[in-house]
């Protein structure tokens, strides 16, 4: 028989981690929307939905997708501020997990749920970030004449 605080750690350790609404935010940000599906991906598994996984990650894929279409309809516009993009989905995403993931996330806080750090948010967000330069890299050499400037 083991006793109440072994019992108390074991429970500690079973719970998962997720990330936060505003580690979501942040790296979502600063390191655009891939960052967002693989976090809230990552949620979603820890609250035990694997199910909405993959239609997280083709909302991400898309949602990029469409902002590369954005950027280079709107890269000849010379008063476009650039910011808007990751404001937009920033602020998208935001309050798709406030909306979808809020209640749950309460819950977790509620019964003592442990959260990952921002750190490790944004190392996610980088790697994510990588992907994505690389995917555009990957468009740009698709487009005849697209990098002989």
């Amino acid at each position: 028989m083991i006793s109440y605080s072994q019992a108390v750690e074991q429970f500690e350790e079973e719970k998962p981690k997720i990330y936060t609404l505003n580690s979501i935010r942040i790296a979502t940000f600063l390191c655009g929307p891939l960052a967002a599906g693989y976090l809230v991906s990552q949620n979603y598994k820890a609250f035990d939905q694997r199910e909405k996984v993959t239609i997280t990650w083709i909302i991400s894929v898309l949602a990029l997708l469409v902002i590369i279409g954005l950027a280079a309809v709107t890269s000849s516009i010379e008063r476009f501020p650039k910011f808007v993009f990751p404001l937009a989905y920033a602020w998208g995403t935001f309050l798709l997990v406030q909306k979808f993931q809020g209640e749950q996330m309460k819950s977790h806080f509620a019964v003592g749920g442990k959260t990952f750090t921002i750190w490790r948010a944004l190392l996610a967000g980088l790697i994510c970030l990588v992907v994505t330069l690389a995917v555009i890299f990957v468009i740009l050499l698709m487009i005849p004449g697209a990098l002989e400037e």
